[in-house]
C-alpha cells in the first residue's frame, strides 16, 4: 500500500467515525461543552475541516485555504484565517455554533481537494523537504501530521458524544470466548 492510499484510507476511516458519533445529536448536544474552556463538537467538526484545509491546501499545495478562497469564512462568520488555533475562552465561546449541514458541506469540500492532491502527488513529492514556516519536515511528514491530527479530534468528538450519550452498543458483535 502506497502512503497516500493509507492516508486517504486513514482520513475515511475517520470521517467514519466522526458520521458515527454525530448519529442523532441534537443541535444542543453538538454545541454543549463539558466545561466552559472545553470544545464542543461543533466547534471540533469544524477544526477538522480547518486542519485539514490548512495541512492540504496551504502547507502541502502552496496555495490558499478554500475557506477563504471560497468564501466559507463567510457562511461560517468567522474571520478567513481563524481555525480554533490559540483561542481562548472568550474568543471560543464568541464562536458561532454553525448548523451540521455547513459543517459537513465544508469538511466535504476540504475533502474534495484532499482526495484531488492526495490521487496526484507522487511519492517523490512526499520525500521532498520543506520549511513549513514553525517547523521542518518532509511533506510525508506534512500528511502524516494531519492523519494523526485527524484521528485526534476524530477521538474527541466520540469522547464528547459518550459524556452526552454515555455507552452504547458496539456496532460490532463482540468477540467470542
Amino acid at each position: 500500500m502506497k502512503a497516500t492510499e493509507l492516508a486517504i484510507s486513514s482520513l475515511e476511516e475517520n470521517t467514519g467515525y466522526v458520521n458515527e458519533a454525530i448519529t442523532k445529536l441534537t443541535t444542543d448536544e453538538l454545541s454543549w461543552s463539558p466545561k466552559p474552556h472545553s470544545n464542543t463538537i461543533a466547534f471540533l467538526m469544524w477544526h477538522l475541516g480547518r486542519v485539514e484545509d490548512f495541512w492540504i491546501n496551504r502547507q502541502l499545495k502552496q496555495g490558499k485555504e478554500i475557506y477563504e478562497t471560497e468564501g466559507w469564512y463567510q457562511r461560517f462568520g468567522t474571520a478567513p484565517g481563524d481555525s480554533g488555533i490559540f483561542f481562548d475562552i472568550p474568543k471560543l465561546k464568541a464562536w458561532p455554533i454553525p448548523t451540521l449541514k455547513l459543517l459537513q458541506d465544508y469538511r466535504a469540500a476540504v475533502r474534495k481537494t484532499t482526495l484531488d492532491y492526495l490521487n496526484t502527488v507522487t511519492e517523490q513529492q512526499l520525500e521532498e523537504p520543506r520549511d513549513f514556516g514553525f517547523m521542518k519536515g518532509t511533506n510525508g511528514w506534512a500528511l502524516s501530521h494531519l492523519v494523526s491530527e485527524v484521528g485526534e479530534h476524530s477521538g474527541q468528538i466520540g469522547y464528547i458524544k459518550g459524556i452526552i450519550k454515555g455507552i452504547e452498543n458496539p456496532p460490532f458483535p463482540p468477540p467470542k470466548k
